[in-house]
């Protein structure tokens, strides 16, 4: 079996630990918190509960340190192993582990039957409700893709483009964003402008205001599309999207947002948040398998984002020039259409089903809180350290759960290096040269435990010491 295709990284989780999987299933009982349904069977050898530990609210509180380790418990992840490159790639709790297993397992056994009995309408239906529900928006309005990039490049060449048009973006984005911007307008002949990010000003940023003058500059009457992420994957600086959206909407302008890492870190309402695209991932702090991403577009805007990657009718005919059904010819009408494109993924979309179960059981609101309740305890005990400068703001508008900062006297790769051999904490550094970016990154989420961030304070507390010394 492919390690890839079922989310399972032997580097971080551990294969021993695979026959501990509750046969049960997610929803396998009741959770004494809002009614939710037990996650899953946690790892005994760190001794936790089967189920979870009372609460004294009935909303987990970001700081119940027996409910978050509980939660932790349901990771694969190496015993004594500190995971906090979410950012990155986010492992799947055995719930979610476990469903991509079974749905590789019984498609093998009689794939017509699991075909037309279990990945049938009735499941991708609910599928779709279900995505829409936790994004905030019509189950008309998403797609599912194999990734962030993916919607990207949907987003970037979907809408009807004039030479000389011009497109925005920022040198803080991911290039899987930036790159489709580019190649695009080396195609067409278009023309791009880039908001310059790096001015120490906007790490962190003074104001959101800042940053949404920045865009507002570069605006011209040929500009037709803003792409942007709604967290810089570098310094985990949350933009001010809403207002950036609403900016360009006043001007008729498209907004495309790179949502990697909002998903299942931050409570989304995507209608609220007022873009025309969003592309995100599933398998980074939703934690489902790899190969699972979305593509959000606005209804009324769909038909002027053209499929890139396509398969289905056009103007509701088949290759032969026939009607297609019914049903076909409507979801084809729909954002469904970025997701038809051949052969799919079992065991993607059963992992997705099971991440969002697992969220929801939770509540977004709840891990929201939790992961920047962690981050902020990082923050606060990374500025005790003589030596250490952090990237990322204390505002709640401008941070979340992505914590970015250096050691002066550590190189980024040796820091990471070091905290990992000593003690297997695994964060990454984020290097861009050309713009005078060198940072390390914690990503910080529900597998992470306050004693984590402790440890990871404390490591870094040990090298800043010796470089100083």
């Amino acid at each position: 079996m492919d390690d890839t295709q079922s989310g399972f990284d032997p580097r971080f989780e551990d294969p021993r630990k695979l026959d501990e999987i509750s046969r049960r299933g997610f929803l396998g009982g009741v959770v004494g918190v809002a009614g939710a349904a037990l996650l899953a069977t946690p790892r005994a050898s760190r001794g936790a509960q089967t189920t979870p530990p009372p609460t004294s609210s009935p909303t987990p509180q970001p700081d119940d340190e027996p409910y978050w380790r509980w939660v932790a418990d349901q990771f694969l992840i190496r015993e004594n192993l500190a995971y906090m490159n979410t950012g990155t790639r986010g492992p799947s709790p055995r719930s979610v582990y476990e469903a991509q297993i079974e749905a590789i397992r019984a498609s093998n056994v009689d794939r017509l039957s699991y075909a037309r009995y279990v990945h049938d309408a009735e499941f991708r239906d609910g599928l779709r409700i279900k995505m829409a529900t936790f994004l905030g928006c019509n189950p008309s309005e998403v797609a599912f893709t194999n990734n962030t990039t993916e919607g990207m490049a949907f987003g970037t060449n979907g809408p009807d483009f004039e030479r000389g048009d011009e497109m925005i973006c920022t040198n803080h984005d991911h290039s899987s964003g930036a790159q489709p911007v580019y190649l695009r307008a080396a195609r067409q002949g278009l023309n791009v402008k880039m908001v310059d990010l790096a001015h120490p000003r906007f790490h962190p940023p003074r104001s959101p205001t800042d940053i949404i003058d920045a865009f507002d500059a570069l605006i011209t009457r040929r500009t037709k599309l803003i792409s942007l992420c709604q967290v810089n994957y570098t310094d985990g600086c949350v933009l001010p999207v809403k207002e950036i959206c609403e900016l360009a909407r006043s001007k008729g302008i498209l907004t495309l947002v790179d949502g990697a890492h909002p998903p299942g870190m931050m409570d989304l309402d995507l209608h609220a948040l007022g873009c025309d695209m969003y592309a995100g991932a599933c398998h980074k702090w939703m934690m489902a398998g790899m190969l699972t991403g979305f593509f959000y577009v606005r209804e009324a805007l769909q038909d002027r984002i053209w499929p890139t990657i396509y398969s289905g009718p056009v103007n509701g005919l088949n290759m032969y020039g026939e009607q297609v059904n019914e049903r076909f010819a409507a979801r084809a009408q729909t954002a469904a259409r970025y997701e038809m494109r051949g052969s799919g993924n079992y065991a993607a979309a059963r992992s997705i089903d099971a991440a969002l179960d697992f969220h929801n059981a939770i509540t977004p609101q709840a891990i929201e809180a939790r992961d920047r309740y962690l981050a902020a305890r990082a923050r606060d005990g990374l500025r005790q350290i003589g030596g250490v400068e952090i990237y990322s703001s204390d505002d709640p508008k401008s941070s979340c759960a992505l914590v970015s900062f250096s050691v002066r006297g550590v190189g980024t790769r040796d820091l990471s290096a070091a905290l990992w051999d000593r003690h297997q904490i695994y964060i990454r550094n984020v290097t861009h040269p050309e713009i005078h970016w060198d940072a390390n990154r914690a990503s910080l989420h529900l597998m992470v435990t306050s004693a984590d961030v402790d440890l990871l304070v404390g490591g870094v507390a040990e090298i800043a010491k010796e470089a100083k010394a």
